[in-house]
């Protein structure tokens, strides 16, 4: 087997012919852009498509050369080099890319009478909706380059203080990252030292990440009013083609069952031995007993048995995938922790990068991003500027796989081992509900305190508390709270997508409810499913779960989707109980 996934199929290397002409066709192509006399007719409309097609492939091809390199050798010289060289170029194509978004916003003549445009339906009304946010040229092109040195600059410096941080545990010298995942260690005195000595840890850059955060808001802020929505909240469900009333009803239906947590929190204090709210530290802890272990081409073959039951072009896109070198599996010196796909749609494939270790946890993990190639499966026959879907939505497939293959695991499993894989079930699913949630109001908070005061690193530290109390409530010990959740998590520190965190309650609990629908009756649901995921890059993400018959205004989904965990927790208490 090989020890890293094959890139060759996008470009030989950064030396080749192939990678060298592409970088410079992106100055090319984006030129023409201003050789057109643009006109309100099909055939210049046509011609815009054209080039901008081009433009987006090539860019996507180059990107994602780039991140997968990244991914697996952090320290290479020319991925950095060509990194920094891409974005540079793209800031100097800010004035143009905004004059043709202005241009294609703008339109009158009826695309619908082409065939070929017609299929960019949705993309000309996204564009007509976003020009009453797109400001003068000069604007944005100013902004562009001020991103290099202000929000991207503030997110290297967090990303540069988070990665560099260490501190001193038990005689060795821990980074952050260690000091973390030590939060699942088997020993209760491991996982508390450990969180106090990780508490301390920032106290050493808790003011310079205080600074990077507050920087970054007032941009978005700032830009935000600009561009004239009310909110940054407002900008963000635009751009994730969301509603508001969706949000409403999804984090209404959560509240409703959070008693349900708070109970399942304190049965897992009780386990562990002590009464009252569960110790953060006791989050991530395991319950119960399973010592099953995979090789890489067991946790094949247990994939392709289950995803067999499921449908025939899922076990084919596994097979090519297993088959052809497209999975990055172990870990190694530089590269990234984690786990991602990349979708290539361009060449219809993808690529994952994870970091086995032979649990079944990592077979979870293999399944959750074969479960992002198979949505990719299913969008790479869109025209270009149809392949992208939004982050709520992102998630469906990833974690409908999970739901798929943990019910496999479950029904295997010997009685120790299934209160295992079920508190690690339950637990998943109350960080992308409770403590999603938690991060939700902390960073509405944050952007509300920030249009009149600057917030030092107390204050955000009262203000996640704040939010724990709300959110995790009794269910854990107060003493315990953790404060810097706002240090640790990266997702706060973009300001290309603010909100970071309602896509992964709205992904589990979508995905969750569609498995219900798939267990209930199963017959005709994976023609529905494959059209559902063909339908997210062309629709809204309400119009999406209509292909289900879902409607995702009201309430009554979510709550079925957070009925099916309550009973989860119910069963768990029971066997546990016994």
């Amino acid at each position: 087997m090989e020890q890293q996934y094959s890139l060759v199929e996008i470009y030989p290397s950064y030396d080749s012919d192939e990678f060298q002409n592409d970088f410079k066709k992106i100055d090319s192509l984006l030129n023409d852009f201003e050789k057109l006399n643009l006109e309100d007719n099909i055939e210049c409309i046509k011609s815009v498509i054209g080039i901008l097609e081009e433009v987006n492939t090539t860019i996507y091809r180059i990107f994602t050369f780039i991140e997968l390199n990244q991914a697996i050798n952090t320290t290479d010289e020319k991925t950095t080099y060509y990194s920094n060289n891409l974005n540079g170029k793209l800031s100097n194509y800010a004035k143009t890319f905004t004059k043709i978004d202005k241009f294609l916003g703008s339109i009158t003549v009826d695309i619908t009478k082409d065939e070929y445009l017609k299929q960019y339906e949705f993309f000309f009304k996204n564009k007509k909706e976003a020009l009453k946010h797109v400001l003068p040229e000069d604007i944005e092109e100013v902004i562009a380059k001020m991103k290099l040195s202000s929000s991207n600059a503030w997110e290297f410096m967090f990303n540069f203080l988070t990665s560099k941080a260490s501190i001193e545990f038990n005689g060795e010298e821990k980074t952050l990252s260690e000091i973390r995942n030590l939060a699942y260690s088997s020993d209760a005195n491991v996982r508390k030292e450990a969180f106090y000595k990780e508490l301390d840890l920032y106290d050493s850059i808790k003011d310079s990440i205080a600074f990077s955060l507050n920087n970054i808001k007032q941009e978005v802020n700032t830009t935000s009013k600009m561009r004239g929505f009310e909110t940054a909240l407002d900008e963000s469900l635009e751009n994730a083609r969301l509603k508001r009333e969706t949000l409403t009803a999804l984090w209404s239906s959560i509240e409703d069952y959070l008693p349900h947590f708070r109970k399942f929190f304190k049965h897992k204090a009780k386990l562990l031995g002590y009464d009252g709210g569960l110790k953060f530290y006791d989050l991530f802890a395991s319950i119960g007993e399973s010592d099953r272990t995979f090789t890489v081409e067991e946790a094949q073959e247990f994939l392709l048995k289950h995803f067999a039951t499921f449908s025939d072009d899922m076990v084919k896109m596994v097979k090519e995938a297993f088959d052809n070198n497209y999975i990055d599996y172990f870990p190694k010196k530089r590269k990234v922790g984690g786990a991602f796909c990349s979708n290539l749609p361009y060449i219809k494939q993808s690529r994952i990068m994870m970091n086995f270790d032979g649990s079944l946890s990592s077979v979870l993990t293999l399944a959750h991003e074969l479960g992002h190639a198979y949505h990719g499966l299913h969008v790479e026959n869109h025209l270009p500027l149809n392949w992208d879907y939004p982050m709520p939505v992102a998630e469906t497939a990833s974690i409908f796989n999970e739901n798929l293959i943990m019910s496999a695991a479950l029904n295997e499993a010997s009685e120790k081992e299934k209160i295992t894989l079920m508190e690690s079930q339950i637990s998943d699913c109350a960080q992308i509900t409770v403590d999603i949630y938690s991060r939700f109001l902390f960073e509405k908070e944050v952007f509300e305190r920030k249009l009149d005061h600057f917030m030092m690193s107390e204050e955000l530290e009262e203000i996640m508390r704040n939010a724990q109390k709300d959110t995790y409530g009794d269910g854990l010990d107060a003493e315990t709270y953790h404060p810097f959740m706002w240090t640790c998590k990266p997702h706060y520190y973009s300001a290309g997508f603010s909100y970071y965190n309602y896509p992964y309650a709205f992904g589990g609990l979508f995905s969750r409810g569609l498995y219900a629908i798939y267990r209930e009756n199963p017959n005709g649901f994976v023609e529905k499913y494959q059209e559902l995921l063909e339908a997210t890059t062309i629709n809204t993400c309400e119009d999406v779960a209509k292909v289900m018959n879902i409607d995702l205004t009201k309430k009554d989904f979510w709550l079925k989707s957070l009925e099916s965990i309550k009973e989860e927790i119910d069963e768990f208490i029971e066997l546990t109980s016994k």
